[in-house]
């Protein structure tokens, strides 16, 4: 949902907007991170290693869901948000749990990364670089910030499964105009199915996850090639994806143990549902085996084709998607 202003309006409005509503408000992050997160490293091609024990950048941290995850797990993490409010949700937070003295929280932009090259062992980036003027400079300033041989994840809108919503959003729009108040109560009197199936999916009864999806000022969305191809200018390797992106690797993801505590958040959402239970039945009559490791061929354009359309069907269940790369290691 792309306005004719310029890169400051824009940062200026999308943070206006999340210093009014921080977002993420789940009232318990730690249930929403252990539904999803080790599954999602698993399918991502990143080993308990890369983020165990490491220097960790959580770029546009929001509230602090995924700082708190990893800093619960012995690593040395960097928090980056240009919300003022949400960092302090963020800090209070951490405190709650007593993870504070593992992290350090900073008010920047990942477009301009006040850090030194090569610092983290892992960078992480979650529906950020879509709100940003410039997503793919976001990228660069993460790929920068990254030891050689260390890992970027990067999540983003994808376009096939927001199609259906950003027309809802542009019909808010126009009739609600930039305000973003009237913007969300436009939503949840047009679209009250939708609206309820995304508070039931972030387990929040307030509607910040609404003013994020409805009242947002500016979001863009991208194709799975668009972000290979980031990879490809920076020099990382593919390692995986979430959710996957060839069918043998869904076949994969059905049969891991990970996979029935992350169906919990298919709840409200028939579609996905179904897809899961043909997934398991499938991977089941084709002998598919759960194995520790596992490496991630990178997809080719017709199972990128295949995978983006069925998330066209799927909806927003499946809004963003996760691809990680790992930095080369510079030769002597």
């Amino acid at each position: 949902m792309s306005h004719p202003l310029n890169a400051d309006s824009i940062q200026q409005q999308v943070v206006a907007m999340y210093e009014r509503h921080p977002f993420p408000a789940y009232s318990d992050k730690f249930r929403k991170t252990a539904e999803e997160m080790d599954l999602k490293m698993r399918l991502l091609g990143v080993p308990q290693s890369d983020y165990h024990g490491r220097k960790i950048l959580d770029a546009g941290c929001g509230t602090g869901e995924f700082t708190c995850w990893y800093a619960a797990r012995g690593n040395e993490v960097t928090a980056i948000d240009l919300s003022r409010p949400s960092l302090e949700h963020a800090k209070a937070y951490a405190a709650r749990y007593h993870l504070d003295d593992r992290i350090d929280f900073q008010q920047q932009s990942v477009l301009h990364l006040n850090l030194p090259n090569e610092t983290f062992d892992f960078v992480y980036c979650y529906g950020v670089l879509h709100h940003t003027p410039d997503p793919h400079r976001g990228f660069r300033e993460l790929v920068r910030v990254c030891k050689p041989g260390g890992i970027v994840v990067v999540s983003v809108y994808n376009r096939y499964s927001r199609f259906t919503h950003r027309l809802r959003q542009k019909l808010i729009a126009r009739w609600a105009g930039d305000d973003v108040e009237r913007r969300c109560r436009l939503g949840k009197r047009l679209f009250p199915r939708t609206a309820r199936r995304i508070k039931k999916r972030a387990h929040d009864a307030s509607d910040a996850v609404l003013y994020d999806q409805f009242s947002q000022p500016h979001e863009s969305s991208h194709t799975v090639g668009e972000v290979l191809g980031w990879m490809d200018q920076s020099g990382l390797s593919y390692i995986g994806a979430f959710g996957p992106l060839r069918l043998r690797d869904h076949l994969y993801a059905a049969c891991l143990p990970e996979f029935r505590e992350f169906e919990k958040t298919f709840d409200g959402y028939p579609g996905p549902r179904m897809a899961a239970a043909l997934l398991r039945s499938v991977a089941h009559l084709a002998g598919m085996k759960a194995t520790e490791d596992r490496a991630f061929a990178r997809p080719g354009v017709l199972s990128r084709f295949l995978v983006q359309m069925g998330w066209f069907f799927l909806g927003l269940r499946f809004s963003c998607f996760s691809i990680a790369g790992r930095k080369p290691i510079e030769a002597d």
